[in-house]
């Protein structure tokens, strides 16, 4: 996965979280930044960066029509990848959990351990209750639980909704601290991320080339690299922005971001031209291809 300022600044606040044992917190943005992609890289590194590895776990918040406890269980169990997620009623399936989660945490030397929580929004009030019993249960066997809610802006209005509501023992258990997830900003965020490509990838998978070098291999030889590109690139955006009306401050999603990239690469690279240098009609056409600004404009008011 392409390293970023933000994947970067989330980990550093992750591994706080995790070494001061906050027992949850919500990461927050708008759709497609890269949120997912991010907790993908920290599932990967957030063991390491301990001296013995924490069970860390990502689990999949879906949308129900009914809301049921014994399919709650049921799907966190397979999130977990348990041999017997299905199996008995609801209480035995949290039975289950508990006990598969306990003997993790001792294998690991550990006493504690990690939830992500991705598109946490969906989550329903008795939801939360269930996971403070998953809490509970793992307190009292002495294991500090960490919770990660992941998703939109929604979970701040949540926070907002249970103070008001005074709710505090849920603000207490998920929602003490917060972080911000944002895109690409500014010319630095565009930078790092081109680095990658020229850098810090393996493409195709244990060739110990990169994307750079595979795709553009004379004009890499040459010396040309994408993060030499960067302010032009993020220049572009800003333009394209400015000509379809889009005049709040750019951040760009990731998603966006690799598919103008990607589109360069591929449209000018090894079976295309093999370019000396990146253009800005070739950028501009890129950030068309990709779908950034139609999408910009469909979803209104910014953030």
């Amino acid at each position: 996965m392409l390293q970023t300022n933000q994947i970067e600044s989330l980990k550093e606040t992750i591994v706080r979280w995790v070494d001061n044992r906050v027992p949850g917190g919500i990461v927050y943005g708008r759709p497609r930044l890269g949120k997912t992609r991010a907790i993908k890289y920290l599932m990967h590194v957030l063991p390491a960066e301990f001296d013995q590895r924490i069970p860390v776990y990502s689990l999949k918040c879906r949308q129900y029509k009914v809301i049921n406890e014994n399919v709650f269980f049921e799907d966190i169990l397979k999130d977990i990848n348990h041999a017997y997620p299905s199996s008995g009623k609801a209480s035995q399936k949290r039975e289950r959990l508990t006990k598969y989660l306990k003997e993790n945490v001792e294998s690991s030397g550990q006493h504690r351990l990690v939830f992500f929580l991705d598109d946490a929004q969906r989550l329903a009030d008795i939801q939360y209750g269930w996971l403070m019993d998953i809490n509970n249960e793992l307190d009292s066997l002495g294991i500090s639980l960490t919770v990660i809610l992941v998703g939109q802006k929604e979970l701040i209005h949540q926070r907002s909704a249970f103070q008001q509501a005074k709710k505090f023992q849920l603000i207490g258990r998920f929602m003490i601290d917060d972080y911000r997830f944002s895109g690409v900003k500014n010319v630095d965020d565009a930078q790092t991320c081109l680095a990658g490509y020229d850098q810090y990838s393996d493409y195709p998978e244990g060739s110990g080339w990169s994307f750079t070098r595979y795709f553009l291999p004379d004009a890499f030889a040459r010396g040309f690299r994408l993060e030499d590109c960067a302010a032009d690139l993020f220049d572009c955006f800003c333009s394209a922005r400015t000509e379809a009306g889009l005049f709040q401050k750019a951040e760009i999603p990731m998603q966006y971001f690799t598919l103008t990239v990607d589109y360069v690469l591929r449209r000018y690279g090894r079976n295309g031209e093999d370019l000396n240098q990146i253009n800005r009609l070739q950028w501009n056409n890129a950030i068309k291809n990709s779908g950034y600004i139609k999408a910009e404009v469909n979803q209104g008011v910014e953030e």
